[in-house]
Formats: C-alpha cells, structure tokens, sequence
C-alpha cells in the first residue's frame, strides 16, 4: 500500500496535476519563503523530517522518491523560476513521499503538507 501511495504521488506530479502554474499566482516570494523560516511552520517540519530520518533505511534511497523530488524541482523552477523556492517544494515532496513510503501520513504534519498540495496551494497559503 505504502508504495503504491508513492508511486501516485509521482504519477500526479508527471502528469502535472500536484504543482501548477495556479499555485504560484499572485504569489510573493520572499515571503512566502520567510513565513516558512518563521518556527511555527519550520519547528513543525523539522520534527517530522527527524522522525522520518529516524526510520528512513533504505527509503532515502528509493527511485520513487528521489524522481519524485527531481520532479517537483524541476516544475516549481519551470512555473517560478525560483530556485530556493523549487528546493522549499522539492524538500516537502520527499518529506510527503518518504512518509507515504513508511505508511505514516494521516493525522500527520506531513499528511497536512500532502492536502495542501492536493488541494493546489502551498503550505501555509
């Protein structure tokens, strides 16, 4: 079950339906990018990239994580041409991609990080 979840998350974003060019509109940067910073958001992202690094194993090394990453870079930078921001959405996408990997996503930060994308909107946005 787990790897399938990971495998549609990067079926989602190879067919451009996780990150669009809707997500970006209107869209300030630098503070989107220090609302991140900010602790309440970067504490709570902290803690479930410790967990996940805790009882990572092998999954930091998964192909359908590591693309999903790539991916995610890489269409951020296309809509944005940001690179800090395309790393800030490629970092959240192995984070999602790395707990539905582990199975341990709902009721979680991270399942709050993988319904903000789902639903078109960047986290805290």
């Amino acid at each position: 079950m787990s790897r399938t979840a990971a495998e549609k998350l990067l079926n989602e974003l190879n067919e451009g339906k996780l990150i669009t060019n809707q997500m970006f509109d209107g869209l300030d940067v630098d503070s989107y990018l220090d609302e991140r910073d900010d602790s309440t958001f970067a504490d709570e992202w902290m803690k479930a990239y410790m967990q996940w690094v805790q009882h990572a194993g092998s999954v930091a090394e998964d192909e359908v994580l590591r693309a999903s990453r790539e991916q995610a870079f890489k269409q951020t930078l296309q809509h944005t041409g940001n690179p800090e921001l395309a790393g800030y959405v490629s970092d959240d996408i192995g984070l999602i991609g790395a707990g539905l990997l582990q199975g341990e996503v709902q009721n979680t930060f991270v399942g709050q990080l993988l319904a903000s994308y789902h639903n078109g909107k960047l986290p805290l946005r």
